[in-house]
């Protein structure tokens, strides 16, 4: 079909129905005083003509938009058949009491308001369920039911015809009538079980569309039900047309809304409140045909009046009725969201908790808990960021992997004053949309959910210092006790070096001393003899004295600084070098010494240097060597380089080993420094 054809069918069948309806409001004003008031049309039959003009509008303005959609078209031809009944019924009833041949074809406008009446009804019952909401069947599998349907319309338009018009032919007419309630009863069971069909198989998108629609239908089913049971008592509800009109505009109004504003409307409240609201008029109902019509018959018999069973009824349903709304919103609830509570009644019960009454790790979980039964999820976890990395703090249900944002259908960020702390992710089942209510949901809980986490970030970030902080007071420990028995063993060894080496010296020059003494009187040339020995003995022992005491403290290192000092040992490079306070000076020393001890005994190096130099207050060493290496991940940590560790330590300082087979070892310490400004930079 072109646009434009389209576009003057549309209008065209507006205008009609337009038309149409002025036309019966022309022939209401004009209707003859002779009408029976039995005949007459009720007043507020003139609700359908809004039900008429509903129904036109929409489908008019869906083809404009939507030409291709067949639901556009059946929306027109269900506002058109209505008017086309009302101009039926007033001209009929017009032309009957009205001079002959002044209204002429009234048995034509008779039978074409039937027709359009029967068509409004069968279209709007069947076609529109089964082909709601893309103009579509889901598959060729239903095709027999439109027959179905189109056969039911068609023998109740052919029995209405011939009950009306051939009073010979009124019992066929009469068959057929019954017939076609049968067919479109079935036709319509089975239009509703492929709007459930649709339902199971549609996505997100189509599922807020078919929810209103649903909502209209069963607000259309609690009313044929009511009317079933007041047909069953004889008598019709109040204002009945008035009443079947307006619940009629729900389908209209449902497909709007689910065409055009789908996003912007939350249903599970619609459907909810109109559950609610049919279970406490059913109970009404009940209540009042059970006591009026049930007991009002006995009570009739012994001649009593019917006003005390009235006040007997409305009794009892005052006394009932907040027991019985409180039971139905609780079935209504179980309908709309399941097993779930409502989304904010899940927001308060998470507020009421994160009061203090749970620990941090609880409040996390019951926060995922909520989320899962709060938005009818089937999973939710909540991710921490820590050192920017998401870490996830709780899942539900328990026992489950954590649901990652890539797989998640919902992530939602946690901020607290600007900064992320974390997220929410969340999946549903296939299909199954976000509304907007657990969208706010979400948020609300989100905004709670952040002082939460800070606090937890907090809390774990200060246990992480703690243990850090206890981790280096240990190592600390470790290392006072590495050092106290360190010098343990060096006073044990200067002990005995002096016993070993300086003291037997000292002895053996004593008793010499003595000898030479004696000598001197008795064999003057064999004294002098003696005393150049001792002369040379004394120079050994000042040597030993000078050994012992370098490896106290060396001289030149205290006179001339660490560059001359380690200059005696290996080859020397500096960069901004100058002095130092003497423990740094002394650890810094005896660290390159043990890295050179370490190269020539362990590595077998046959070059070894020393790299000094000073940068933004850290005086940085490197002892490289050209020896064999090693694997430091195999390697076990010698006494010498724990105890080099221990000293650098002890200042503020660090030692780092890089090493590889084959390509040799680089022993590098740093330690902060403040440097002398009493002597300048060695050279």
């Amino acid at each position: 079909m072109s646009a434009r054809l389209g576009q003057t069918l549309a209008w065209g069948s507006l205008a009609l129905s337009v038309g149409l309806l002025a036309a019966a409001l022309y022939l209401s004003s004009i209707m003859p005083a002779t009408v029976p008031a039995s005949r007459r049309p009720a007043s507020e039959n003139f609700t359908f003509m809004l039900l008429a003009i509903a129904f036109s509008t929409l489908g008019a303005f869906l083809a404009l938009r939507r030409e291709t959609n067949r639901v556009a078209w059946m929306a027109c031809a269900i506002g058109l058949g209505i008017s086309l009944s009302g101009f039926g019924l007033y001209y009929q009833l017009v032309a009957e009491y009205s001079r002959p041949g002044q209204f002429p074809a009234a048995t034509l406008a008779f039978l074409a308001g039937d027709l359009g009446w029967s068509l409004a009804l069968g279209v709007m019952l069947t076609f529109l369920p089964l082909l709601f909401p893309d103009g579509r069947l889901i598959s060729a599998r239903w095709k027999p039911v439109l027959w179905l349907s189109g056969s039911g319309i068609a023998l109740a338009v052919v029995g209405s015809w011939l009950s009306d018009l051939e009073p010979g032919l009124k019992t066929a007419g009469d068959v057929l009538q019954n017939a076609s309630g049968l067919v479109l009863l079935l036709a319509v069971i089975a239009a509703l079980a492929s709007l459930v069909v649709r339902y199971r198989r549609s996505g997100s998108q189509q599922r807020l569309q078919l929810k209103w629609f649903i909502a209209a239908i069963t607000l259309v089913g609690l009313l044929a039900a009511v009317q079933s049971v007041m047909a069953v008592l004889e008598t019709q509800l109040p204002l009945n047309d008035l009443i079947v009109s307006l619940v009629l505009l729900a389908i209209p109004a449902s497909i709007a809304i689910a065409v055009f504003k789908y996003r912007l409307y939350e249903i599970d409240l619609v459907i909810n409140r109109a559950l609610v609201y049919g279970g406490l008029a059913a109970f009404i109902t009940i209540v009042y045909v059970g006591v009026v019509v049930g007991i009002g018959t006995l009570v009739r018999s012994r001649g009593q009046f019917n006003l005390a069973l009235s006040i007997l009824a409305t009794a009892l349903v005052a006394v009932a009725f907040q027991p019985v709304r409180q039971r139905v919103e609780r079935w209504a609830n179980q309908v709309v969201y399941g097993s779930r509570s409502t989304p904010y009644e899940a927001l308060t019960g998470f507020s009421h908790r994160i009061a203090g009454a749970y620990a941090d790790e609880e409040v996390l979980s019951r926060l995922a808990r909520v989320l899962v039964e709060g938005t009818g999820a089937t999973m939710a976890t909540v991710w921490i960021y820590r050192a920017s990395d998401p870490i996830a703090a709780a899942s539900w249900p328990e026992g489950e992997p954590p649901l990652r944002a890539e797989v998640a259908d919902r992530v939602v960020q946690v901020r607290h004053e600007g900064e992320l702390l974390g997220v929410l992710t969340l999946k549903k089942g296939a299909g199954e949309p976000f509304t907007p209510v657990e969208e706010s949901l979400l948020t609300d809980l989100a905004a709670q959910a952040g002082q939460v986490l800070r606090n937890i970030r907090l809390t774990a970030e200060l246990q992480a210092r703690l243990q850090e902080i206890s981790s280096q007071a240990g190592a600390l420990r470790e290392s006072r006790q590495r050092i106290v028995a360190a010098q343990d063993a060096e006073r044990r060894r200067l002990e005995r070096n002096i016993h070993d080496g300086a003291q037997q010296h000292l002895v053996a020059l004593a008793v010499k001393l003595r000898l030479a003494a004696t000598l001197a009187k008795r064999d003057p040339e064999k004294a002098r003899r003696s005393i150049i020995e001792l002369k040379a003995q004394t120079a050994e022992a000042l040597q030993t004295l000078r050994d012992l005491a370098q490896g106290i403290y060396p001289p030149g290192l205290h006179e001339r600084g660490l560059l001359d000092a380690l200059s005696a040992h290996a080859a020397v490079t500096a960069d901004g070098v100058g002095r130092y306070d003497p423990d740094v000076e002394a650890a810094v020393y005896f660290c390159c010494l043990e890295a050179l001890q370490n190269a020539a005994k362990h590595a077998h190096a046959s070059r070894t240097t020393i790299h000094l130099e000073q940068r933004e207050g850290h005086l940085r060493f490197a002892v490289t060597d050209n020896g064999i290496g090693f694997d430091p991940e195999r390697a076990v940590t010698g006494a010498g380089v724990q105890n080099m560790k221990d000293r650098l330590a002890s200042l503020g300082g660090t030692l780092t080993v890089q090493s590889r087979p084959g390509e040799g070892t680089i022993v590098t310490g740093v330690v902060p420094v403040r440097e002398r400004s009493v002597v300048g930079a060695a050279g």
